[in-house]
């Protein structure tokens, strides 16, 4: 073992420092050897009070330096933590914060994570290595959780363009712009560029983000080959129709959220593929489905369950750089995700799968 003060995410702008390191001996090889990876959903943006319950390394941003900010917004509320680990009646982070020597858990999910900020891209909001490039993943990792192609499926740019309108017909006939693409892969959306969402999202998820999802779950088996991977879905975001979202005339129509939750299920639809191929190529992989779990509890339901509009921010949110479209309005990120008492829903769904999985 040899440590030093250079790291791989590193510019040499920054001390890293420590006066001792210990090392203890476990009795033997922890039961539950678990990553948690992926986006938003994952890291439990929106499951924190304000910055009460964000690890505060993931919490950060130099307003001086615009390089100098991590907002993976990991929670000690996220589902990956709230849910019990198989076998035991103990949530997984309460036996990670136990140092329980049967659980080691890791959450290394980070907001705004697309597919390849966990294959082989660094995050521009936090400077961290490419999730599957962390070191985590090895032959005694037991169990991946993971959800991704939410960001994938560009959510944050059709939800922006969706909410600016007068509140009158439907954001479907809206267009795929290049701006909405423009810090992706070069040719990552080129066929989809200057079609009507109607057209272009349910395109996208089925010919990149499915191929997407099936290569970063095969990355992950060939760092991890005896580990499970559970991939978690999304809830519909929107009850009720939507009605707390439009004032004065302005915001979200029924119609177009009538639209956005049938792209939800076509993601829902393209992520389980996505596993089923997996599977079909020898993977012992899962695709869970919570929305169910979520039926009439999205923004505008009862209860309320995920976040709507959030406009007090945490010490990490940038709204010009998070919320592009909506920069003048002044929102946190915590805004369109689960808060944590959705974050608990997820657990609930996570539990049922695990179960009789092995583990």
């Amino acid at each position: 073992m040899s440590l030093n003060n250079f790291t791989d995410d590193g510019t040499g702008s920054e001390d890293v420092a420590w006066d001792a390191v210990a090392f203890q001996k476990l009795p033997g090889k922890p039961r539950h050897q678990i990553v948690s990876m992926g986006d938003s959903f994952s890291s439990g943006e929106g499951a924190s009070d304000g910055n009460a319950d964000y690890f505060p390394e993931t919490n950060y941003r130099n307003t001086s330096d615009s390089s100098t900010r991590n907002a993976c917004h990991r929670s000690y509320k996220a589902w990956p933590r709230q849910a019990a680990a198989p076998g035991y009646t103990s949530a997984i982070g309460e036996l990670e914060d136990l140092y329980n020597p049967n659980m080691d858990h890791h959450l290394i999910a980070c907001s705004g994570a697309r597919t390849h900020n966990v294959l082989n891209t660094p995050q521009t909001n936090s400077g961290e290595l490419p999730q599957i490039k962390q070191g985590y993943l090895d032959q005694n990792t037991t169990l991946v959780t993971m959800s991704i192609g939410g960001n994938d499926s560009l959510f944050a740019s059709v939800i922006q363009k969706c909410l600016v309108g007068i509140a009158t017909g439907n954001c479907k006939g809206a267009v795929l712009e290049s701006s909405f693409v423009k810090d992706e892969p070069v040719g990552k959306y080129a066929a989809f560029i200057g079609q009507p969402f109607e057209t272009a999202v349910p395109g996208l998820m089925q010919n990149v983000v499915r191929p997407e999802i099936l290569k970063t779950i095969q990355a992950i088996h060939a760092k991890a080959p005896k580990a499970k991977i559970e991939l978690m879905g999304y809830p519909r975001l929107i009850s009720g129709g939507g009605a707390c979202l439009r004032t004065l005339g302005f915001g979200l129509t029924e119609s177009s959220t009538t639209w956005l939750t049938s792209v939800a299920d076509v993601l829902a639809l393209q992520m389980r593929n996505a596993v089923v191929d997996a599977q079909n190529a020898g993977i012992d992989a899962r695709f869970t489905d919570p929305r169910d779990h979520f039926l009439n509890k999205g923004v505008c339901g009862s209860p309320e369950t995920i976040h709507g509009i959030v406009k007090t921010l945490t010490d990490s949110d940038d709204p010009a750089v998070d919320w592009p479209f909506l920069r003048s309005y002044g929102l946190s990120a915590q805004s369109f995700h689960p808060k944590i008492t959705g974050a608990r829903l997820y657990a609930n769904a996570l539990e049922g799968s695990l179960s009789g999985w092995g583990l």
